[in-house]
């Protein structure tokens, strides 16, 4: 297989809406294939289609770094349908690279997706843990929305990006998340 080249933060492609995959073909695969070595090369747990510089619906983890038992993963054309509860991260990304900050993602999600074998699955995950988080993460490749879109800390963050001789976050681009800050408040709060 072959190591692809991972596009960073500024590139258009991680920006743009990805399509649908409509057929589990042979350069499919392929894709998918070389994604696992890129990634692997980087020392990532994860990789979307776009950040190769492919506009598809695919990401590719493996969460088993963090010490579980996880299989490789495949993820085509998922969708969260369902979402609750609240955890704050510290996230990387590796077309943001040696840049690290605090995001807020969901406790608890369930994914739709089909798998490489082209069967339909769906998986919920309920413990805020690395694969719960890294499934958002490269959900939000597929959508156009990076990491630096959830972030807690804009400034500490853009110091990052510029040590990094990365472009600053995009302010517009920054998501409105009052459903997630109201339940990391309320804890605090009692």
């Amino acid at each position: 297989m072959a190591i692809l080249n991972v596009v960073q933060y500024g590139d258009p492609v991680l920006r743009k809406e990805t399509e649908k995959v409509h057929k589990v073909s042979a350069k499919i695969k392929k894709l998918v294939a070389d994604m696992f070595d890129t990634m692997y090369a980087e020392n990532g747990v994860g990789l979307a289609a776009p950040q190769v510089g492919v506009s598809k619906k695919i990401f590719v983890l493996d969460c088993s770094a963090d010490g579980t038992d996880l299989p490789q993963m495949v993820f085509i054309n998922p969708t969260i349908v369902r979402k609750k509860g609240a955890t704050l991260s510290k996230e990387g990304c590796l077309s943001f690279p040696g840049v690290y900050t605090d995001v807020k993602r969901y406790q608890e999600i369930t994914v739709r997706y089909m798998d490489l074998s082209g069967k339909r699955r769906e998986m919920t995950v309920d413990d805020g843990s690395l694969l719960c988080r890294a499934i958002q993460h490269e959900m939000d490749h597929l959508n156009g929305v990076l990491f630096v879109d959830h972030v807690i800390d804009r400034f500490g963050t853009d110091e990052q990006l510029k040590e990094h001789e990365l472009p600053p976050i995009d302010p517009a681009k920054i998501l409105e998340e009052p459903e997630l800050d109201q339940i990391l408040v309320e804890p605090m709060e009692s």
